[in-house]
């Protein structure tokens, strides 16, 4: 039997990020992070809540026997959290709403690192594509979900500049022009080719012309 005694688990005290005196917000605001994401899973809830935990590397803060795991993979209090839906099959392959969920990471060198653990599991990316102010790996989970693993090519400003007046202008070219194979961007990585080539949308474009990537 649990010795924990839940009350102790209840702060003292709220302790809200900010505080804002009646009438001091005069705009909509906007939100200050996006917190978490809740998915619905039926057969392969096991296998989802497996494939989460592993891939962000994430603590289970709570497991509920209803059927509702809670992970984190910092320190709030749930990031993903899978439900069980008896009875509701599987996503419909073609099906209206979210496409996908992406994660940003901090360097070329962690997107490539999950790529090669992925690998060893079986899931292989279903798209690898450079679009200038990101490069980004796609993968699908056990229900057929999308999930992104990203990393910002340029800071949060010229990342914003580049979407809204560079990016699918003429100078651009096609999107498709940045897909490149994951296998060869992990040797050219390992050959010492330096992450910020290998990020860089013109050199993406040119070694995959050259058929090196």
């Amino acid at each position: 039997m649990s010795t924990i005694d839940p009350k102790q688990f209840r702060p003292q005290h709220v302790a809200p990020v900010r505080s804002d005196a009646p009438g001091s917000v005069t705009a909509m605001p906007s939100p200050r992070e996006m917190h978490h994401v809740h998915i619905y899973s039926d057969v392969n809830y096991d296998a989802m809540v497996a494939f989460y935990q592993w891939l962000f590397n994430a603590e289970i803060i709570r497991a509920r026997p209803d059927g509702a795991t809670f992970t984190s993979y910092d320190d709030h209090d749930h990031r993903v959290v899978i439900f069980r839906k008896p009875d509701w099959g599987l996503k419909p392959e073609r099906a209206v709403g979210v496409s996908h969920m992406a994660f940003a990471y901090a360097s070329l060198g962690e997107l490539l690192y999950i790529f090669g653990r992925m690998k060893e599991r079986g899931h292989a990316p279903v798209r690898c594509v450079n679009h200038g102010n990101s490069t980004a790996f796609y993968y699908r989970d056990p229900d057929g979900n999308t999930v992104e693993t990203m990393m910002d090519n340029y800071t949060p400003r010229q990342t914003q500049d580049y979407k809204r007046h560079y990016q699918w202008s003429e100078y651009f070219g096609e999107m498709n022009e940045g897909l490149f194979d994951p296998d060869r961007m992990l040797a050219l990585y390992e050959s010492g080719v330096p992450d910020t080539v290998l990020i860089d949308r013109e050199e993406v474009r040119r070694m995959v012309r050259e058929g090196r990537l």
